[in-house]
């Protein structure tokens, strides 16, 4: 009988696992991989100072918003990057003796590029120091704010002309300022308005100002107190003041305000308050077939 020979089985092969791959800054190593980070930052100015202030490191970013190149600043202090008027009062000095006494130091303010333009900037510097405690130099981040500043400017300049708009101050009569309000009175407007009625009184040479609150809708403690210093303003120029458009409802919520208007001349209308003006001018309005009494005819 034949035999039938046993066939050996067929070895297994050996199992091969992917190798796994190295995260980036293993590959690249830390410090490798955080240079690279910083070196590709192009919005942000971001350099290392040594602890006297020199530059020792300089990235795109710097070079984009400052115009300097790494190799014509690095070395250099970085006083460079301020105005003259900030480096005469030893602002960059002040920057460091702060960071390094309190750890970080920001601020808004003007700063210079390589032709000389200024930029607004917000910058913050983080004192650096190792395991002991000991000061290795400072880190310094700057952004360009110059677009944003410019908006806010155009804003406050937009709102400056709504204000002047609403508060106009005109000559109705020589020798009478008129100023009608409309609206509300805060700390800002009435500020404004103050300066606006008092360089009006001034050109004018004018010896009576009206100002008519009709437009006025309330009249609060603060608003009351406003027009109280702006009569008092009004009154070291030699001026007379007088208040227009107090309505009774007004003149109710004064007094129940306590507030004291005995030594401000006020009437109910505009026009009642022109005649108390020219009163005081010693000017009376005749009718051209009228003959008036006393004083200049108008």
């Amino acid at each position: 009988m034949a035999k039938v020979a046993n066939k050996a089985a067929p070895k297994a092969e050996p199992t091969v696992e992917p190798k796994a791959e190295k995260a980036p800054e293993l590959a690249l190593g830390k410090e490798e991989s955080f240079r690279l980070l910083v070196d590709s930052v192009k919005d942000y100015a971001i350099i290392m100072l040594d602890p006297t202030g020199h530059v020792v490191s300089w990235n795109a970013g710097a070079e984009r918003i400052k115009g300097w190149k790494a190799d014509e600043i690095i070395g250099k202090h970085f006083s460079v990057f301020y105005p003259p008027e900030g480096v005469q009062k030893g602002f960059p000095e002040y920057e460091l003796r702060t960071a390094a006494k309190e750890g970080r130091f920001e601020d808004e303010n003007w700063r210079v590029r390589k032709d000389g333009s200024r930029f607004w900037a917000n910058v913050v510097v983080t004192a650096l120091r190792d395991k002991s405690g000991t000061l290795r130099g400072f880190a310094k981040v700057t952004r360009d704010l110059t677009e944003r500043k410019q908006a806010e400017e155009r804003i406050q300049q937009q709102s400056r002309e709504i204000i002047e708009l609403s508060t106009p101050v005109m000559q109705v009569w020589q020798g009478v300022v008129a100023a009608p309000l409309i609206g509300s009175l805060d700390s800002q407007r009435t500020q404004q308005f103050m300066e606006r009625l008092l360089s009006r009184i001034v050109e004018t040479n004018s010896p009576v100002a009206l100002v008519d609150i009709t437009g006025v809708p309330t009249v609060d403690t603060q608003t009351a107190q406003h027009l109280i210093d702006t009569v008092s303003a009004v009154r070291l120029l030699g001026a007379q003041v007088v208040l227009t458009g107090v309505r009774p409802a007004i003149a109710q919520t004064l007094v129940h305000l306590g507030i004291d208007l005995s030594d401000i001349i006020t009437r109910t209308s505009l026009s009642a308050g022109l005649q108390v003006a020219l009163q005081v001018l010693n000017l009376q309005v005749v009718s051209k077939n009228g003959d008036g009494k006393g004083g200049n005819h108008v």
